[in-house]
């Protein structure tokens, strides 16, 4: 199981509010309903107003869950504009994680949180050249494809 792996339980109690909803009770349709939870396990990183930024669905082994956990800890701190605390998430991904799923995914928000912070386009572009290099057949890699004629 994933989430008693101390490495998970800790990412989880350090870095999120954790809440569990038993879709088997009457009490929880309100919750399933405002979300359109369909599938379980179903984690959503949400903002003190209880918007959305980021959501997963399905089951993860710890070595994958922990990066999407912190990918979507970026995610979150991205939309709400917090660019240094989205890229040092996307660092960590990819520092502790490189080879994990959402790896290309960190890369590609990495720098468009650090072009959003400096205004620099090498900030983007660079790291977009990282993208080709370490992931090249990344469906995040694709979504930069166009920068290429630049």
């Amino acid at each position: 199981m994933t989430y008693p792996e101390a490495e998970v339980a800790a990412t989880i109690t350090d870095r999120f509010v954790p809440v569990q909803v038993n879709t088997q009770i009457e009490e929880s349709k309100g919750v399933i309903e405002r979300y359109h939870q369909a599938w379980t396990p179903d984690i959503r990183i949400l903002a003190p107003d209880g918007s959305e930024l980021y959501a997963c669905q399905g089951y993860l082994p710890p070595f994958e869950f922990i990066p999407q956990l912190l990918t979507g800890e970026g995610t979150a701190r991205f939309r709400l504009n917090d660019l240094a605390g989205a890229a040092a998430c996307y660092d960590e991904v990819l520092r502790r994680f490189p080879t994990s799923a959402v790896a290309p995914e960190a890369m590609y928000f990495r720098a468009a949180a650090r072009y959003k912070a400096s205004h620099e386009p090498e900030d983007l572009l660079g790291g977009w050249r990282q993208l080709q290099s370490r992931y090249p057949d990344s469906i995040w890699r694709q979504k930069q494809v166009f920068t290429e004629g630049e």
